[in-house]
């Protein structure tokens, strides 16, 4: 019997576990909403929270600043080799094609605690750049790309939606909202629970990286700061 509850207590961290590293890895989007509720603020950082239409699982809002210049940002996600550094739980992300100088694709397997099944997904991410002060960055999730592997659980569906706007050349406020559908069978309520927990440290990793020295004079075409 106690070996039943271990296990049992076991599997809930994982499916907590998932929920975070999910929230973290899948750049999804979140359709306009409302009624946010404040959750949890570290570092600057603030997560917010909100129910999300034709969904259990709450769509959330995460707000901070960085330090950096848009194009700066716009090179470092594109070299989606880094994600291991920034992204939590990231296992792997590999580059399938640029489409154009702010269009890639890419593919990647997120690590999930046993007893549950590592994620995989292929995204394709747009990035434009409407005035001099605003960069919007959107992610769709591809099908057909790449082949589902059984030992993966595929993510079928995630969008994704970043506002950055400038402060200064080298100061951005960024507005990043996150909604998401894991696949498999994990119970929405659990998920909801600790959605405040992973992105903190995400985001902390994301100040740091992007301003290694290899980023620091980092330009791309469409971008001029």
């Amino acid at each position: 019997m106690r070996s039943g509850i271990i296990f049992c207590k076991s599997r809930l961290s994982a499916c907590v576990w998932v929920g975070v590293v999910l929230l973290c890895v899948l750049h999804t989007t979140a359709f306009s909403q409302t009624n946010w509720q404040f959750k949890k603020e570290e570092d600057g950082i603030k997560v917010y929270t909100a129910k999300t239409p034709n969904s259990n699982f709450k769509t959330v809002k995460i707000e901070f600043n960085i330090n950096t210049r848009q194009s700066q940002l716009v090179a470092y996600l594109m070299d989606v080799s880094k994600q291991n550094e920034w992204v939590y739980a990231n296992k792997k992300a590999v580059l399938l094609k640029k489409i154009n100088p702010n269009q890639i694709v890419f593919y990647a397997v997120v690590s999930m605690p046993w007893p549950i099944a590592n994620r995989d997904y292929v995204s394709h991410i747009t990035f434009t750049h409407p005035d001099a002060k605003t960069l919007k960055i959107d992610a769709i999730t591809e099908s057909g790309l790449m082949p589902e592997k059984a030992e993966l659980i595929r993510v079928r569906y995630s969008e994704a939606h970043w506002m950055v706007s400038a402060i200064s050349r080298d100061v951005q406020h960024v507005v990043y909202t996150v909604q998401f559908d894991p696949g498999g069978t994990l119970p929405a309520w659990l998920v909801n629970l600790f959605l405040a927990k992973g992105p903190i440290q995400t985001f902390q990793k994301l100040r740091e990286g992007v301003n290694k020295p290899e980023f620091k004079n980092a330009t791309v075409d469409f971008i001029k700061d």
